[in-house]
This record gives structure tokens, C-alpha cells and sequence, in this order.
């Protein structure tokens, strides 16, 4: 992907769920979004998003990938079935689909430098959908091994 310049590997710790994060920077100069909501802040969850990046998520099995729904339940946060880690998260805004990298599931988590803490509870679920289509991975692509 010549239009990416970087590629960084992840997934889940058995290995199910893995991703490549296709994006214009190297992870050093990326800032991780640390949520702080009652779902996210006791995960001690951090995000990576840009709207000049692509996620391209390998499922070995679909019976291996779940969504949990929280809150607006306008977001799917997918995690590994088999060892329940967090992967990244999708949500649909007005039919286009957007995505987050869950900055633990990195392989290379360490070479992350900059953590900036967001709190979204006062948001209106417009604005929330809007901030979204604005901010995460306009590309998510997820092929299976297996159909299950």
C-alpha cells in the first residue's frame, strides 16, 4: 500500500484476531486517545484513529470475534473470543462504517510516546456520531480464515 508509508502490526495475545494499521506516521509520533468513560478508564483503554489511515483486520474464524455494546450501543467494541482481548472498535455513521486500533493490541505498543486523555460523556449522541465520522479510520476491512 503505497499510500500508506506505515504499517503497523497487531492483534490479539493468541494470535485469532490480528490487524495491520495502515497510516502516514510511525508510532513514536502518533497520539493514543486514553478514554476515560466508565467503560474504558477501569480497561485502562487507549485508541488510535486518523482520517488518512486504514485498518485491515484477519479474522482466523468468525466464531472467534464478538462485539460488546455499551452506553449509546452505537459503537462495537470487538474482542477476541478465545482470549478476550480488545481489538479495536467499529461503528457505523449514516451507512459508512469507522474504526479505532485499540493501541494495546499493537505489537509494538511500547514505541507509543504520546497519551492524551479524552472524556466524551457530555457529548450529544449527533455530536458523538459527527466526531466520529470526522476522526476514526474511514477504511475497515476484515477477512476470515474460515466462515464458521
Amino acid at each position: 500500500m503505497s499510500e500508506y508509508p506505515y504499517q503497523h502490526p497487531g492483534g490479539c495475545e493468541c494470535g485469532a484476531v490480528q490487524f495491520l494499521y495502515h497510516c502516514q506516521q510511525p508510532l513514536a509520533e502518533i497520539t493514543a486517545r486514553v478514554c476515560k468513560c466508565l467503560y474504558c478508564q477501569p480497561r485502562a483503554a487507549s485508541y488510535l484513529s486518523d482520517t488518512m489511515s486504514a485498518l485491515h483486520v484477519q479474522v482466523k474464524d468468525l466464531r472467534y470475534l464478538y462485539a460488546h455494546r455499551f452506553g449509546t450501543n452505537t459503537a462495537d467494541f470487538m474482542y477476541c473470543a478465545v482470549c478476550n482481548m480488545q481489538v479495536f472498535v467499529r461503528s457505523e455513521v449514516e451507512g459508512r462504517v469507522y474504526a479505532l486500533v485499540s493501541a494495546r493490541a499493537l505489537k509494538e505498543f511500547a514505541q507509543l510516546q504520546n497519551f492524551a486523555t479524552m472524556d466524551f460523556d457530555g457529548e450529544s449522541l449527533p455530536e458523538r456520531l459527527s466526531r466520529r465520522s470526522q476522526g476514526w479510520i474511514p477504511e475497515l476491512q476484515m477477512h476470515c480464515d474460515a466462515a464458521g
